[in-house]
């Protein structure tokens, strides 16, 4: 299992100062503003389906103990240890 490290370079930025940035951007590219999308109820059931099996996925394997295994925690761990090395 692979598990991918955090950027430490990443910069996150509050909600406050992304609503800010979208706002200002939004009136600066705005062609119509009456377009809109919709999304079809059979794409919406298949999202949710998609999103209900990885959620039982998840459940089985913490439920089979895969998540506590030595692979696992040793991949976590060293994940870690690159991170903290790199910061």
């Amino acid at each position: 299992m692979a598990v991918n490290p955090i950027d430490p370079t990443t910069s996150f930025e509050t909600t406050k100062e992304i609503k800010k940035k979208m706002n200002a951007s939004d009136t600066q590219s705005i062609k119509n503003p009456n377009d809109k999308v919709e999304l079809s109820s059979e794409a919406k059931n298949l999202h949710e389906a998609q999103i209900q099996s990885k959620l039982s996925e998840i459940r089985n394997k913490i439920e089979s103990g895969f998540y506590n295994s030595d692979e696992v925690l040793n991949s976590v761990a060293g994940s870690i240890i690159k991170v903290i090395q790199k910061g």
